[in-house]
């Protein structure tokens, strides 16, 4: 008896594009978060940045290095500057995740369990759009990440809205800008 197997095209449309914040805002943000920033070349660690990408053709996270070592002993927390800003199409938004190697393999979470980055996070005047990384060690030994470990990755997903009348503020800030 032959077997029929169906076949559903799937049709994946481009809806983000990942891009470098400039070097100015990338060295001011490290300045800020990153441990021993006035030791570190600031440039070199910029230059390295890579644009997140899909390991395989089904991944649907995008893998985000991170662009400095980091060790991060046991409760404590990181404030990551990714060096990274996305432009998103209007009705989607970007959730980042932590990879689940790190997270299951050295309980490493994001302080604020989902990272929620709106299209209109890109447009941000206070620092252009640099997406930043909250992570926790929440395992029994020191975290070590190291430049260009993939730690989180990043999901792109339409959403819809249940307003009764029509938003028309518009984003003026960054991280909890929109709670002033």
């Amino acid at each position: 008896m032959a077997r029929i197997v169906n076949r559903v095209e799937r049709v994946v449309n481009r809806v983000a594009d990942f891009e470098k914040v400039s070097f100015e805002q990338f060295e001011k943000d490290g300045k800020k978060h990153i441990f021993n920033a006035r030791f570190i070349d600031m440039k070199k660690l910029y230059e390295n940045i890579t644009l997140p990408v899909r390991a395989t053709k089904q991944s649907a996270g995008h893998d985000i290095c991170i662009p400095f070592d980091c060790n991060l002993a046991p409760g404590a927390s990181a404030m990551i500057p990714t060096g990274l800003k996305c432009k998103m199409e209007e009705g989607y938004v970007m959730m980042v995740f932590p990879r689940s190697s790190l997270g299951i393999k050295h309980r490493m979470s994001l302080n604020n369990t989902t990272g929620i980055i709106d299209c209109d996070y890109y447009n941000n005047p206070d620092n252009e759009g640099h997406i930043f990384v909250s992570v926790r060690n929440n395992g029994d030994h020191i975290l070590q990440l190291k430049a260009g470990d993939k730690i989180v990755q990043a999901l792109f997903v339409p959403f819809g809205v249940a307003d009764q009348e029509e938003v028309t503020t518009e984003r003026t800030g960054g991280i909890g800008s929109t709670n002033k």
